[in-house]
């Protein structure tokens, strides 16, 4: 992605489209008094996020859970009998 580009939150209302079609190459910050309220990205970036936001929070468990001395097995059985007792 190329920098960024900083529009106002009024100049991102008038001209939606225009600065949709930019998002596509590079992020488009969205401004309010001067200050960051928002951002276009293209949808495959946005995607591109959510996993590796997804694979931190993977990594974080699988952290806590070697910290705690509990296996995998366990929390899988523990969590299949509780699933099981549910009505």
């Amino acid at each position: 992605m190329r920098k960024d580009t900083f529009v106002s939150e009024v100049e991102a209302q008038d001209n939606f489209s225009h600065w949709l079609k930019q998002a596509k190459d590079k992020a488009v910050v969205i401004t309010r008094r001067g200050r960051p309220v928002g951002v276009l990205i293209a949808h495959a970036e946005y995607e591109n996020l959510r996993r590796a936001r997804a694979w931190m929070q993977m990594v974080r468990l699988s952290q806590e859970l070697d910290q705690s001395g509990v296996t995998a097995t366990e929390l899988f059985r523990w969590s299949r009998d509780e699933l099981e007792e549910q009505p």
